[in-house]
Parts: structure tokens; sequence; C-alpha cells
């Protein structure tokens, strides 16, 4: 299986077990590579000193021809080094120095080439030739070679909570997509948290302009420093196809190539293009930090700080404001070549059937994207703005008109001269309303439609609720709730409006909305707003 395969299974394992898992500690990633294989090396040429005849492998071949080319293939010993380096600390090396671990490190190659090195302790040598079996097969294993919870982990596509872990929306992303977006999407959330081209688990932007300044390098063993990036990071980038590492045993260097896929990625995260997933794995990571340091307040004022909240909001904000331009970039050329084509065809003939027949549908296509991109631009100039409180008489008002002068269509309103003030973004509720209005516009028969709005204080002035019904078809019962959830409509239509109805009175406002049947024969759509506190059903 491939590095992104067994990523994938064991989020989809920590999705689906119901136990108390705990995510290990990222690796140090302390371990020198040129330190293993020169202890390698030296090893070996202790062997060599140490045995009078030719010994040969099960295989046939001369026993040091045998180890080491089984133990430069792949680099497994420098695998090898960093998985005893985390099992030596996990063992009897919990409180041991840096020093005393790169003992045990260099006793369990010589114990493993088969010279008889040991510690003055039984026991202990015991336990780390244990280590040493289980470091030894990791290694060699080149499935096992990137250790994938501790990955994920460390990318924070998974959480511990209270010893229990769960995936976090940055591993459900993961597990959405595939192949080359599932590795873009990776990228895009190591760069946003990397510490640097040192860091071994999540590749650094300064890494990405290095392996794109240029395709190939070559270094000698011992001197991989100099290249400012860490072993690991680069054996991680391989596993998921973006460079080629080559080891040349002979002459001890090491080739790197990045290959074409890594250069049209790693550019993204060189250049710092901005783009979709960029802004969604930033928005998501500072919703992370946010839950993770739960609410924030100021010493002896008791005042909340929703910096995180507003890295979150502003993130939305500017996802937003691509999107509409990418949409409005789109479309332009499509409705001027659609201007020329009407123009040609009416200076070389009358229009016929066809132009008259697609024409009123065409523009009415194009013209309500249009405004959807206009609603769009106007939801990322408020997204970011903190709540304000206001009356919603005006705002329901300005609904109204929108509609009215939109759909040519009267809307009765039966309004008091004022309600209790409410909080929220005026713009989005006027915007949510404009969408409620619009549903019953697009309902009503022509030929004798009736769309009435009315709005009441309640309770004491503990919130107010609004009325929208119309006497259109009216709503089938088993959708009256289903038709506030993203992608249901009844007419074929984004299945957005209502959702974002929902979106703003109940996440937003913390209200209820709710669909029945309006004695007027169609559907009657009520919004709840609280005044104080949260709305309860």
């Amino acid at each position: 299986m491939s590095f992104l395969d067994n990523l994938g299974e064991y989020l989809k394992m920590v999705v689906h077990s119901p136990g108390r898992l705990m995510a290990p500690e990222p690796l140090s990633g302390g371990i020198d590579p040129a330190w293993a294989r020169d202890v390698f090396i030296r090893a070996l040429e202790r062997l060599e000193q140490s045995i009078q005849d030719v010994r040969v492998a099960p295989t046939g071949r001369p026993i040091l021809e045998e180890l080491f080319e089984v133990w430069q293939r792949n680099d497994a010993v420098v695998l090898f080094a960093e998985r005893m380096d985390r099992l030596l600390r996990e063992s009897i090396g919990r409180d041991a120095s840096d020093e005393d671990i790169k003992a045990w490190i260099a006793l369990s190659i010589a114990r493993r080439v088969g010279l008889d090195d040991a510690l003055p302790s039984k026991v202990r040598t015991l336990e780390i030739d244990r280590l040493a079996r289980i470091a030894r097969g990791e290694a060699m294993d080149t499935r096992a070679r990137i250790d994938v919870a501790a990955y994920a982990a460390s990318i924070r596509a998974t959480r511990g909570v209270e010893a229990a872990l769960s995936v976090t929306p940055i591993g459900r992303v993961f597990l959405e997509l595939t192949g080359r977006d599932a590795i873009r999407w990776l990228l895009h959330v190591e760069a946003a948290q990397s510490f640097g081209p040192s860091d071994p688990w999540r590749v650094s932007r300064e890494a990405a302009q290095v392996l794109t300044s240029q395709s190939n390098w070559s270094f000698d063993w011992g001197k991989e420093k100099s290249f400012r990036l860490v072993w690991q990071s680069l054996k991680r980038l391989e596993a998921l196809g973006l460079v080629l590492i080559e080891e040349d045993a002979q002459h001890k260097r090491t080739h790197l190539t990045t290959l074409p896929l890594g250069e049209e990625l790693l550019t993204e995260i060189a250049e710092q293009q901005e783009s979709p997933m960029s802004v969604l794995a930033g928005s998501l990571l500072a919703d992370l930090t946010l839950s993770a340091a739960d609410v924030a307040t100021h010493w002896g004022t008791g005042t909340t700080v929703e910096v995180q909240a507003s890295a979150v909001a502003e993130a939305t904000a500017r996802h937003s404001r691509m999107v509409a331009h990418e949409i409005r970039n789109m479309l332009v050329p499509v409705k001027t070549a659609l201007g020329a084509l009407y123009r040609e065809v009416l200076l070389v003939e009358q229009p016929g059937e066809v132009i008259a027949r697609r024409r009123e549908g065409i523009d009415r296509g194009i013209d309500a994207v249009f405004r959807f991109v206009g609603e769009l631009v106007e939801l990322a100039k408020v997204s970011a703005l903190p709540f304000e409180s206001f009356d919603l008489v005006p705002a329901i008002r300005d609904a109204v008109s929108a509609v009215e002068s939109e759909a040519g269509r009267r809307i009765e309103q039966m309004l008091p001269a004022s309600l209790p003030p409410v909080s929220g973004h005026r713009a989005r509720v006027v915007m949510a309303l404009t969408n409620v209005l619009r549903n019953a516009a697009q309902a009503v028969p022509p030929e004798s439609p009736v769309i009435r709005i009315q709005a009441e204080a309640l309770e004491g002035a503990s919130a107010v609720r609004i009325f929208v019904e119309d006497n259109g078809p009216g709503v089938p019962e088993p959708l009256r709730r289903a038709i506030f959830d993203e992608g249901i409509s009844l007419r074929g239509g984004s299945g957005l409006g209502l959702a974002l109805v929902r979106e703003v009175f109940e996440k937003e406002m913390r209200g209820l909305v709710a669909c029945d049947a309006s004695p007027l024969g169609g559907a009657r759509f009520v919004m709840r707003i609280p005044t104080t506190g949260m709305e309860r059903p």
C-alpha cells in the first residue's frame, strides 16, 4: 500500500473505532543520516577484521556483501536508527541523554550485523535486541517507513482529548480527496503549520523553494546538512511521489530529483499561491486553534478575546472573494460572446425561432449567476465584521423592496412600526429574507400571486417571529425540514438559498426556522429570532 493509502486507512480506523486511542508523539527527527551510515560502515569494518574465513549468507553471497547491500538498500540503516531512537525513548531510554541513546543505537547496529558487543546488564542487552528486531523489520518493510499515526497527529489530522483520539476536519477533508488532490491538501496543511526547513513533519515554503529552484541535486554522504532539508521530510515527499531519492553506495553519494508532479504542487507552496485549498486549510487550522484554546479571556476584565474567530471569518471572506472573482472572470467572456452572437445574427438575417426561443433562458440564467456573484461579494464584505444590534423592520423592508423590483410582484406587508433589536449581520439577514421571498415569488401562480410577510414581537420582547407565506403549491411534508439542507431544491436550483436562511437564523443568531402549510394554500416559512439568549424548540 502507498503512503496515501496507509494514511487513509489509519484515519478511517480512528473514525470508526469507538475505543480510546492516543496518537503517539511525533518523532524528534534528531538522528543524523550521515552518523547512522558511518556507524554501520564502522561496524562492518570491525566484522571484516574479526572473521578469519569467507562467511557465506543463505543467498550464497559473501556475508559482508550481503549485509552491505541489504542495509544500504533504500537507506534502511537510517530508518533503523530513527526507529530505534523512538523505541529506546519509549523503553529503557526514557530518561537517558542523547549520547546514551546514540551509544545504544550503535550497539544495536553492531549486534544486528553479528558483532558480540553487549552492555554490562544482560537484561538491558536483551531489551535492545528485542527493540532492534522491531526496528529492523520496519526498516526493511517499505510500507512501514513513515509512521502515519505520528504524521496525522503532527499535521493535526487527528486530535486527542482526554485520551480519546478523533479525526479533525483536516483529516476528514483528506478522506474526501484522492490522488493529486489528496497530496495537494497535505502540502497546504503542512506548509500552513511548518516551523521551517528543519521541520521533519511539515514541508515549509522555504523547502519547496529549494526543491523547485532546480530539479536535480547531488551531495556526498555526510554533507546533507548543507542542503538545509530534513531527511525524514524528503523521504515523505518521496513516498508521495514528488521527489526521487537514489543512493549511490559505491561513491557514497545521494541523488535527489524533483519529479514533474513535485514541480507542479511544490510551486504552489513555494510561491504561496492562494487557492481554495490554501484558504480552507488556513481556516480549519485557525478553527482548531480556537477550539483547542476554548475561550481566552483578559485577566481581570472577563472580556472575550476573539482573535482566532476573526481569523476564521477573514479566511472565509477571502475564500468568498476568490470564488466570486473566478466566477466573474469565467462569465464575462461568455456574456460578451453571446452579445456578439446576437449582433451578428441580426446583421445577417432576422432572428430565427431558435434565437427567439432560447435567448430569454440564456439571459435569465447568466443574469442569475451574476446576481449570485454580487451577493457572494456582499457576503464576503460582511462575513468578517462583528455582530451589530439593529431593528428588523427596516431590514425586512429592504428585502421586500429587492424582491418586488426583481420579480415584479407585490408583497403584502404586515409589519409593526418597530421591533425589539436583534444582534447579527444585518446584510446577511437581508440576504436570507430575500432568499425566502424570492422562493415564494417563484412558487406563486402568475395569474393570481399572493405573497405575504408578517413580523411580531413575542413573550415580553424576548423574541421576534417573522412569517413569509404564499399561495403556491407548498412544500411536501416530508421535505419541510430537509428543504433547508444544502443542495435540496424543489425547482432544480442550487439548493443554497434556504441553506443560507438556516445558517443565518439558526447557527449565527441562535434562533429557529421552520416550514409548514399556509392558510393561503402554499408554504409558510417561520423565522423565530431571540432578542436575548438562545431559542429552544
